[in-house]
């Protein structure tokens, strides 16, 4: 069934005093929906699937949560507004997918959404930042999808800054909010790694960015190009592409292109 037209049932207005309003004042923002092309877009981007579990934070009318599912993922929308979160049931039911959906009365703030595969929001900045810490520990590989806002913080406040969307598009012609980001969770590497040839890999992490040294015999090349997608490390050095699959203790990687590479593997040390 098209999602377009099911945002002001009638069926739910026959039911509620007052029915949700566009621009109505919540508790932090007020609700704005996202313009259906975007939800496709910020879909797209993260490659949803029957293999997600997608929460959406700060529900709504439940178009993103509805849209997911009809891509066959399980999608759970988090709304503190209980007349939203009625509207949204609604909206699912009409359009064939409460089996593959649910809606929870909550705040973003105290609700445990570290089972999701891909976490959607549109949030004011100060809430997106607000959640970010909790966003960079959920699982290594979970992907971040944002209207409008995205996560790299102030230019007054270097602290605040540093975690650039991995990509970014923006709708022409314009719906309205116009701007979708992604983000994959990266793993953490930062520390001092062993190589099996004996050789230390020092590395420092701003989000996906990777920075640092490899030592060898008292000498030290600084790395190049350091980033994570996920659980996938790669740099170079020395002149050659290395990458890396990486869990809490151990790297899996190769080193050069093509038919010239070799393997590597390395230990985190303590």
């Amino acid at each position: 069934m098209a999602l377009l037209g099911l945002w002001l049932c009638p069926a739910f207005a026959a039911t509620q005093e007052q029915p949700p309003t566009l621009g109505q004042e919540g508790k932090d923002a007020p609700w704005v929906p996202t313009p259906q092309e975007l939800v496709d877009t910020m879909l797209d981007m993260a490659g949803v699937t029957g293999e997600d579990l997608l929460i959406d934070l700060g529900a709504g009318d439940g178009r993103v949560v509805i849209s997911a599912a009809h891509r066959g993922a399980r999608a759970i929308g988090v709304e503190l507004d209980p007349g939203l979160v009625e509207l949204a049931k609604t909206n699912a039911a009409a359009a064939g997918v409460s089996a593959l959906t649910e809606f929870v009365t909550a705040d973003i703030f105290e609700f445990d959404f570290s089972s999701a595969s891909v976490i959607s929001m549109f949030l004011l900045p100060e809430l997106t930042l607000r959640l970010r810490p909790t966003l960079f520990d959920l699982r290594p590989g979970t992907r971040i999808l944002s209207n409008t806002w995205d996560m790299r913080g102030t230019e007054t406040d270097p602290e605040a800054r540093g975690w650039d969307p991995d990509q970014t598009i923006v709708l022409d012609p314009c719906p309205g909010f116009c701007t979708a980001h992604v983000w994959t969770v990266p793993t953490k590497v930062a520390g001092t790694w062993r190589l099996d040839d004996g050789r230390l890999l020092h590395l420092t992490q701003r989000f996906q960015q990777v920075a640092g040294r490899l030592e060898s015999g008292g000498s030290a090349t600084e790395i190049f190009g350091g980033r994570l997608d996920g659980t996938t490390l790669t740099f170079g050095a020395n002149g050659v592409d290395h990458t890396a699959e990486v869990d809490q203790a151990a790297m899996r990687g190769t080193t050069g292109t093509g038919d010239n590479t070799n393997s590597w593997r390395a230990q985190r040390v303590p």
